[in-house]
């Protein structure tokens, strides 16, 4: 009976285990480095100027992007369905989706500047 109890509590114990690190592969939301959410990818838009702009956010949660000749690089998270980007600077991007389009608003110091702008996902 010892035996058998012994057993049965090894065997609950490796399926516990094996339960829990299957768990640690899964990304939860609002983890950067799946595309649960729809970012990864590129994003064509504007600058805060009008000019255009391209956002690039990748799997691994960093971001880059090339504005007027510029490249810019930074990292990205997906806070509530929103991709918040933070660049190198005082700057940051958010982009929004809402059905099947994009938009994009930009901050400086946690301000925003200019009206949201439309961002079309092109990869």
């Amino acid at each position: 009976m010892i035996r058998l109890m012994s057993k049965c509590t090894a065997v609950l114990a490796a399926a516990a285990l094996a339960f829990t690190l299957a768990g640690c592969d899964n990304a939860t939301e609002g983890d950067a480095g799946t595309d649960n959410s729809g970012f990864v990818g590129t994003f064509k838009t504007q600058d805060t100027q009008g000019n255009p702009m391209s956002i690039t956010l990748d799997e691994e949660g960093s971001a880059s992007g090339e504005r007027g000749g510029e490249q810019i690089s930074g990292s990205w998270k997906d806070e509530g369905g929103t991709a918040v980007i933070t660049w190198s600077g005082n700057w940051t991007t958010k982009i929004a989706k809402d059905g099947d389009s994009y938009s994009k608003s930009a901050y400086q110091d946690g301000t925003q500047t200019g009206e949201a702008v439309a961002a079309e996902k092109s990869e």
